[in-house]
């Protein structure tokens, strides 16, 4: 019986031990470093020492160790093509490899553009959520009333209009009894507040404590009371009072704290004045 010789392809780690050692004398002929051929191919120098030392399970698939081969070899002057394609690929055709980030990294080289763009996305990103801060600590200048008191205000004006028709008109010529307290005293208290800067006040009507906070400029409050209004604030200069439609007044001087009662059956309601803090 006639024996046949069956001559089975070179193993992979034997032909890049032998590649690995052609590459690195003809490296050394030409007395580069490992860092100068990495400056001149764009190829890590750690992928450059696994191929001239031959260990394969450092270097990435064959597909990409051929294009790493063929750059290196083209380099040193060698035919670059003719070394790739005679490293054998049967080692890999029913095998399955779980990618290493080897194989994408030695692909990817930072450059300039990108740091421009990483900066730009900073930029963009810090820019938005200033805004969003600028927008979140300025409240709309739209005035706030609450739908209770909205409820309540127009039949609230409706009998102040009519009072003060009624004390326009001329048949109305009975003398005012001083002694009356409140007759002619309209059942409730409007008071309206505008803010012209930011300032803190606190708000009670008929002794329960309505508003206590920090007013944006701008703002504008409306309350109803049946009895009394007291007001405090710590930058009296900002805040306009308006008591049932009357002339506005400042309630102090800018800075200043200030405390305004109104009773609605008081012959002198003013602003007290205290020294600020």
């Amino acid at each position: 019986m006639k024996e046949t010789a069956i001559h089975s392809p070179i193993p992979q780690q034997e032909y890049l031990a032998q590649i690995g050692v052609q590459l690195q004398q003809q490296r050394l002929a030409k007395d580069w470093s490992l860092a100068f051929v990495s400056r001149k191919t764009n190829i890590r120098r750690a992928l450059l020492e696994n191929i001239e030392a031959g260990r394969l399970e450092q270097l990435p698939e064959p597909v990409y160790l051929q294009g790493l081969l063929r750059c290196y070899a083209e380099c040193l002057g060698l035919d670059g093509t003719a070394i790739a394609q005679e490293f054998p690929q049967a080692e890999t055709q029913n095998r399955w490899h779980i990618p290493r980030w080897s194989q994408f990294i030695y692909h990817f080289q930072l450059r300039p553009s990108h740091l421009y763009l990483a900066y730009l996305l900073i930029i963009v990103a810090t820019v938005q959520s200033l805004g969003n801060i600028v927008r979140n600590q300025n409240p709309s200048l739209t005035p706030q009333l609450d739908p209770a008191l909205l409820e309540s205000t127009t039949p609230a004006r409706q009998e102040r209009n009519t009072a003060q028709t009624t004390a326009l008109s001329p048949s109305v010529t009975a003398p005012i009894d001083s002694n009356n307290n409140g007759a002619d005293v309209p059942e409730s208290v409007v008071v309206d507040i505008r803010a012209q800067e930011m300032a803190w006040m606190r708000v009670e009507i008929d002794g329960q404590t309505a508003f206590e906070g920090t007013l944006a400029k701008g703002t504008q409050k409306q309350w109803i009371a049946d009895e009394s209004v007291r007001v405090r604030s710590g930058n009296a200069g900002a805040v306009y009072i308006t008591i049932n439609n009357q002339q506005p007044h400042r309630l102090g001087e800018p800075g200043a704290v200030e405390e305004f009662t109104y009773q609605a059956k008081a012959d002198n309601n003013k602003p007290k004045t205290q020294a600020s803090s």
